[in-house]
């Protein structure tokens, strides 16, 4: 019989749940909602995967001025940015560049670039 200490299924509870990770919880009898945090579906945007996939939109965003034909990304809403890029993606926003970019996004990516760039300025 396995047995873990009070630390060990904290430890659990507060990783991220991976696939193995779940199973022990079910195995161990834990509610699997507790190891979720009994969230109703929803997750923080991870900030570190939004700087990691900033770096292809600051290439042409970084120089984005008032008067061009680039807009300024840096401060949008998480709201707003997550509803041009998914119209872009979805092709109802037309621009060639930016569906081809916008198409390779999953909604977790999307969802990551637009928490960063809301809380980032324009370097």
């Amino acid at each position: 019989m396995l047995s873990i200490g009070v630390m060990g299924v904290r430890s659990v509870l507060t990783s991220r749940l991976h696939p193995a990770r779940i199973a022990l919880l079910v195995a161990l009898g834990v509610p699997v909602v507790l190891a979720l945090g009994g969230t109703s579906g929803a997750r923080t945007p991870d900030l570190e995967l939004g700087r990691y996939l900033a770096a292809e939109c600051m290439t042409c965003h970084r120089v984005a001025a008032a008067s061009g034909g680039i807009p300024n990304i840096y401060g949008m809403t998480e709201v707003r940015f997550s509803e041009l890029v998914k119209a872009y993606r979805d092709k109802r926003l037309s621009n060639a560049v930016m569906q081809t970019i916008a198409g390779r996004l999953k909604d977790d990516e999307i969802e990551a670039l637009a928490a960063f760039f809301a809380r980032t300025k324009r370097p």
